[in-house]
């Protein structure tokens, strides 16, 4: 079975691309400049709240607060930048174009168009894996229907949208952090789950070491899936109701809610869960 990926360009994206290669006949890679970098918007936020929030408070007051911040923030994403690097930095290399391998690349603007359709065809590809980019629309939905298979780093339907592996920290439900093998549809990670999985979390747990345990879990699950639909045997179940679903997008997002985290995690987030882990981790339906 020929398979194309469509992913962004970040060490994670990279290894989860020479992970699938590794296993998987992929024949076309596209590798998509997302445009999107969080600790960029993180500081343009802090930015604005500097300026806007706060108008009655003295400004030491404020420019204190964004200090403080800003140096939360930009310890959360070199943390990332470091734990990413750890556990993926040492098979991130970009994929070359070659006879064997079609390599091109898209932006926002082109990721969706008759193009990336037309360049999957050329290759021949069957089957078309996605990892970390924007939403898949129109043409490629209709080029590729039941054959694009998406891997959410969240626990749909709990956790759709962005950050999924973040917000359940912050509102002290890491029982519903995971990875989500789906079929894509018009809809947000809202499509028939194909497999889910969980990282084991420990006391001694960060979020970035969870949330790579998480991809290294979704890249298994993914290559699981592949053989699957290769053999037939693919099956998914549609998703169910649940009290109270999130779904975050990128305008839910500010840095104040990384300081957040990190007070939480200070007063004891992780070994307060690992604590109680068998106890709330059946509240959450998964398809094994």
């Amino acid at each position: 079975m020929r398979v194309g990926i469509l992913t962004s360009d970040d060490v994670r994206h990279r290894y989860f691309v020479n992970a699938m290669r590794a296993k998987v006949n992929v024949v076309a890679v596209c590798y998509q400049d997302t445009r999107y970098h969080p600790a960029t918007a993180a500081a343009r936020k802090i930015a604005e709240t500097a300026s806007s929030s706060q108008a009655a408070a003295p400004a030491g007051v404020r420019e204190a607060d964004a200090e403080r911040m800003a140096k939360v923030v930009k310890q959360h994403f070199d943390e990332r930048t470091r734990q990413e690097q750890r556990f993926f930095g040492h098979d991130a290399e970009f994929v070359m174009d070659s006879s064997t391998c079609r390599v091109f690349t898209a932006t926002p603007a082109t990721l969706n168009s008759p193009e990336t359709v037309a360049q999957l065809r050329d290759a021949g590809v069957h089957a078309v894996i996605v990892y970390g980019t924007s939403l898949i629309r129109e043409p490629l939905l209709s080029a590729f229907a039941g054959r694009m298979i998406n891997m959410h780093l969240g626990l749909s339907p709990y956790y759709r949208g962005t950050a999924t592996n973040f917000y359940p920290l912050l509102n002290d439900e890491p029982e519903y952090i995971g990875v989500t093998i789906h079929h894509i549809d018009s809809g947000i990670d809202s499509g028939a789950i194909i497999h889910q999985g969980r990282p084991d979390i420990t006391a001694d747990d960060m979020p970035h070491t969870v949330g790579c345990r998480a991809i290294e879990v979704g890249i298994e699950l993914m290559i699981q899936t592949m053989r699957e639909l290769e053999a037939g045997m693919l099956r998914s179940v549609p998703q169910w109701p649940v009290p109270n679903p999130r779904l975050y997008l990128r305008r839910d997002y500010h840095p104040s809610q990384v300081v957040r985290l990190y007070e939480m995690i200070a007063d004891g987030l992780f070994p307060r869960y690992a604590a109680r882990k068998d106890e709330v981790a059946p509240r959450v339906r998964l398809v094994p």
